[in-house]
């Protein structure tokens, strides 16, 4: 039997923060999944709640008095305590969701929200084998293995980005040492400074010298400039020659088969000395 899990809700609006509740409640308190329900009304207030109950998981609201979420936000993620902690930010702002990724968060989730999708989504920040157990999906340093990406990953965001409309891309690097005589562990180490990336975006190790990065809620123009930013790093690097990097992006291809369509743009990119967007060579 699992642990008891600790959930931290907080919102201005006692209305929101039982609806939450209940459904909650419905949802996992049973056999396998249980969990514990504070409340807070403002972000000071889940400061200070937080270190008295240590949370496995907050839903944050953006827009609170006295301290907003994104302060609040901030504050819980500088502290090493938090580490671990899975926040979901609630907004009724779309444009707020940047702002909610930059201070710390996991995710974020639009009001008026779907109570079974957020659901969905707390289920997976508490009882998600990933955040569980990372090292049996990982090869090292939080770097998925590509079976377990496939097999119950990249599924889920495929119909979360259909549902909401939103884009999905996935960028594939491949970027070869020019040393012979570096392990693989300390080829990864270095081939991972390239490799920046929000807690949102899953890191896979797809193959030899060769890494994934599956983009959530990125359009292929932004998969684009983070993908100039990793050749500009490397190109930095005297150790590695430039990458090569195919994108796919689910908005712009003739099929939902992300893997196929990046594969294939990868291979080109490495012909081509370019990247590649959707078979396409981009221009510089």
């Amino acid at each position: 039997m699992l642990a008891e899990k600790k959930i931290l809700i907080v919102d201005d609006e006692i209305g929101v923060r039982q609806t939450l509740k209940r459904g909650i409640h419905r949802r996992f308190n049973k056999e396998n999944t249980r969990v514990n329900i504070c409340e807070a009304g403002n972000g000071q207030e889940a400061i200070d709640l937080a270190n008295n109950c240590s949370p496995d998981l907050i839903l944050m609201d953006i827009r609170m008095p006295i301290m907003d979420g994104l302060k609040a936000c901030s504050i819980l993620r500088s502290d090493s305590k938090f580490a671990n902690t899975v926040i979901i930010m609630l907004t009724c702002e779309i444009t707020e969701e940047s702002a909610g990724l930059l201070c710390g968060a996991d995710e974020y989730v639009i009001k008026p929200f779907d109570i079974k999708t957020l659901l969905i989504r707390i289920e997976r920040g508490l009882f998600n084998p990933l955040t569980l157990g990372r090292a049996a999906y990982a090869e090292t340093d939080g770097v998925l293995a590509k079976n377990y990406f496939v097999e119950s990953w990249l599924g889920y965001e495929i119909s979360r980005a259909k549902r909401y409309q939103h884009s999905l891309s996935l960028l594939l690097v491949k970027i070869e040492s020019k040393s012979e005589n570096k392990t693989k562990e300390e080829y990864q180490k270095e081939a991972l400074k390239f490799l920046k990336h929000r807690d949102s975006d899953p890191l896979i190790k797809w193959a030899d010298n060769t890494f994934a990065l599956l983009l959530v809620e990125t359009c292929a123009d932004d998969a684009v400039i983070l993908a100039k930013r990793i050749l500009s790093l490397a190109a930095d690097s005297p150790d590695h020659m430039l990458p090569s990097i195919g994108i796919a992006n689910l908005e712009d291809t003739l099929t939902d088969d992300l893997i196929v369509n990046a594969e294939y743009s990868l291979g080109a990119s490495t012909c081509a000395g370019k990247i590649v967007l959707n078979r396409l060579v981009v221009n510089p």
